[in-house]
C-alpha cells in the first residue's frame, strides 16, 4: 500500500547526512550488519556536502603511544566538564583504528620517519591533530568510494521532512521529497541515525548547515541539549581564514587598538595559544574596556613561513587566494581587524554512550549528537568520526534485535498532503525575508556573544513575530519549500538557544552572561535538557556524570 503513496525504500539501517559522522555511521553499520541493507541519504551529493567536505579535515587521533586517559582529561577539562566522558573516551579509543582505515582507503597522511606528522591544537595540552592530503574533499570522496564498494546504498537529493513512527512511538524511518522534482519518498528502516550537523544560520563558509536533523528529532520527542552553547571564533570582515592555530604557532599575536598583545591578561598560561572560546571571551573584555578595534598581527610570522598561508588543500579557499593574488598577502600579513564571531550553535541530540537517543529506533552521530559543548580545532571531525562509528554499530545491533518497523498508510498520506501544500500559491521571496530578519535578530554581539536577561527576553519577543510569519508562509516551488523548512528549523533553534541561555545563570565557555559573569560549578555542573512539550519547549536540568574525570571541588570560578 505504501508504494501507492510514494517511492518506497526498505532498509535495515537509514543514515541521514553525509558528512564525516554519516559516512562513518553508514560504513560501521554495514560492517556490523554485512548481510543487511544500509542506506545513506543526503539532501545533496554524497561526498560533496556539509562542513567536512569544505574543511581541511584536521582531526584528532590518539595513537597507541599516547596516554588515552590524559587525552580524555584534556578534552573534558577543555569543555569545563560539559561532556559525556565515557563517550569521549570511546571516540578517542577508535580514532587510531579509523586513521589506519582511512589509509587503507588511499587517503594520504604526511609522515616523517614512518610516524604520522601531528600538531598541537588550541586549548588542548596533550591531544594532537593531523590532516590528509587533499583536505575534506578528498577525505569525503574516499569514504564515498569505500561505501559504494562495500554495498551501502546512496540516496541523494532527498530532503527529509519528518521522521516516521510506528504505533508504539518507535522511529521507523523517515519521509522526504526530492529537492528538485518534489517526488514523495518513504524510507522504512529498522534503525535511523541522524548525522545532519549543526546550525550556522547560513553564516560562515558552509551555507547548508541548517540543523534539520536535530529539529526532526525534537519533533519526534527526543531530548536535546547544549542549546546555550555555540562555536565562537575570532573572525574578520575582510576574508575567511582557517589557520589561526598555526599562525599563532608561527608567531602571530592578537593585539588591541594600542598595539598591545592582550591575551596574557586573560589567559596567563595559554596566552594566544588559547582555544577560540577563550580568545573570543578576551576580545569581549577588550571591547568592554574600550580597546578596540582588535587585530591578528600576522606580520610577526617569518617571511619564509608565509607561503603556506596563501594556499590551501581546500579547493574553494585555494581559489580565493589565487583570485586575490598579491592583495591576499597585503591583507593577511598586515594587521587585520578581528572580532568575536558566533559561527554555529552546539545544540544537539542527547544520547547515551552508544549514541542512542531517548526515542527508540533513533540514534545520532556527528555534530547532531551532543557529546560535548566545545570541539576545539580538530575535534569537530574527530568527534564525528568516532560517534559515527559507534552509532553505526549500535544501529546495526538494533536493526538485528528489533522487530521489523511498521509505517501506517495514514501517517504517510498525512505527511504527503502537508508537504504538497507547502509550495502552492506561495511567495518566492518569503524565505529570504524571514532569514534576513532572523539573522538581524540573532547575530548582534549583545545577543549571541555577550548575553543578558533583558536582551534575551527582548529577542524572544521579537522572534515570536518571525516564527508566526514563517508558520503561515508558503513557498512558490519545491526548492523554495526546502529552503523555507530549513529556515523554520533555524527559527526554532534560535528559540531553544535563547530559552536555554536564559536558564543557565552563569558564564561557562562560549556561554557568556553579562549579568552572571562567573562560572558556578556548584550550581551549574548540569545539562540543560529540552524536549517538545505541549505548549512549547520544556526545559529542565540534570547533573553531569563524571566517572572518569572528577570536577574541581566546590568552586565558583571567574569566567575564563
Amino acid at each position: 500500500m505504501l508504494e501507492k503513496i510514494g517511492r518506497l525504500i526498505d532498509t535495515d539501517v537509514l543514515v541521514v547526512g553525509a558528512g564525516a559522522g554519516g559516512l562513518w555511521a553508514a560504513l560501521s553499520a554495514k560492517r556490523h550488519l554485512p548481510d543487511g541493507r544500509v542506506v545513506l541519504l543526503d539532501a545533496r551529493m554524497v561526498g560533496r556536502t556539509g562542513h567536512t567536505a569544505f574543511s581541511n579535515a584536521w582531526m584528532v587521533a590518539v595513537t597507541p603511544d599516547d596516554d588515552l586517559d590524559a587525552c580524555v582529561r584534556d578534552i573534558v577539562e577543555g569543555n569545563e566538564w560539559i561532556a559525556e566522558q565515557e563517550l569521549i573516551r570511546d571516540v578517542l579509543s577508535v580514532s587510531h583504528f579509523q586513521l589506519l582505515e582511512l589509509e587503507k582507503m588511499g587517503l594520504v597522511f604526511p609522515k616523517e620517519d614512518g610516524d604520522f606528522i601531528r600538531r598541537p591544537t588550541r586549548g588542548l595540552k596533550i591531544t594532537k591533530v593531523l590532516k590528509p592530503d587533499g583536505g575534506g574533499l578528498e577525505y569525503c570522496w574516499r569514504l564515498r568510494k569505500t561505501l559504494e564498494a562495500e554495498g551501502v546504498d546512496l540516496v541523494e537529493r532527498v530532503f527529509i521532512t519528518d521522521l516516521a513512527r510506528d504505533d508504539d512511538g518507535r522511529v521507523a524511518g523517515a519521509f522526504g521529497i526530492d529537492g528538485r522534482t518534489g517526488e514523495f519518498t518513504i524510507i522504512r528502516a529498522g534503525a535511523t541515525v541522524l548525522a545532519t550537523n549543526s546550525v550556522t544560520f547560513r553564516a560562515g563558509f558552509v551555507r547548508d548547515l541548517t540543523g534539520t536533523g536535530t529539529q526532526l528529532a525534537y519533533d519526534a520527542g527526543a531530548v536535546l541539549t547544549n542549546a546555550e552553547f555555540g562555536y565562537l571564533r575570532p573572525g574578520t570582515p575582510k576574508f575567511y581564514f582557517e589557520g589561526i592555530t598555526f599562525a599563532i604557532q608561527d608567531g602571530a599575536r592578537f593585539v588591541n587598538a594600542d598595539g598591545e598583545p592582550f591575551m596574557e591578561r586573560y589567559e596567563p598560561d595559554w596566552a594566544d595559544w588559547a582555544d577560540v572560546q577563550a580568545l573570543s571571551k578576551a576580545m569581549v573584555a577588550e571591547k568592554k574596556a574600550g580597546r578596540t578595534p582588535l587585530y591578528l598581527d600576522m606580520s610577526l610570522i617569518p617571511e619564509e613561513e608565509r607561503g603556506q598561508y596563501l594556499q590551501s588543500s581546500v579547493a574553494w579557499m585555494d581559489y580565493f587566494f589565487r583570485k586575490l593574488g598579491d592583495r591576499a598577502r597585503i591583507d593577511m600579513f598586515g594587521k587585520t581587524e578581528y572580532y568575536p564571531l558566533f559561527q554555529m550553535t552546539k545544540l544537539g541530540i542527547k544520547t547515551d554512550a552508544a549514541c542512542r537517543s531517548s526515542v527508540d529506533g533513533l540514534l545520532a552521530a556527528g555534530l547532531a549528537q551532543a557529546s560535548c559543548a566545545s570541539h576545539f580545532a580538530g575535534f569537530h571531525i574527530g568527534a564525528c568520526n568516532g560517534t559515527g562509528w559507534i552509532a553505526g554499530k549500535s544501529a546495526a545491533a538494533d536493526a538485528r534485535r528489533l522487530d521489523r518497523p511498521r509505517v501506517s498508510g495514514g501517517s504517510a498520506r498525512s505527511v504527503k498532503a502537508e508537504v504538497s501544500a507547502g509550495w502552492r500559491n506561495g511567495d518566492g521571496k518569503v524565505d529570504d525575508e524571514l532569514l534576513r530578519a532572523l539573522q538581524t535578530l540573532i547575530f548582534p554581539y549583545d545577543v549571541s556573544v555577550l548575553k543578558h536577561e533583558t536582551r534575551l527576553r527582548q529577542a524572544l519577543r521579537e522572534l515570536e513575530a518571525i516564527a508566526e510569519r514563517g508558520g503561515r508562509s508558503h513557498a512558490a516551488h519545491v526548492h523554495g519549500f526546502v529552503r523555507l523548512r530549513e529556515t523554520r528549523c533555524m527559527v526554532e533553534t534560535a528559540r531553544l538557544m535563547l530559552e536555554a541561555s536564559l536558564l543557565r545563570r552563569e558564564s561557562r565557555m562560549s556561554h557568556m552572561r553579562e549579568d552572571y559573569p562567573d562560572r558556578d560549578d556548584e550550581s551549574w555542573l548540569k545539562w540543560i535538557l529540552i524536549d517538545k512539550g505541549r505548549a512549547g519547549p520544556r526545559l529542565w536540568t540534570e547533573p553531569i556524570k563524571t566517572p572518569l574525570v572528577p570536577p574541581p571541588a566546590g568552586e565558583v570560578r571567574a569566567g575564563r
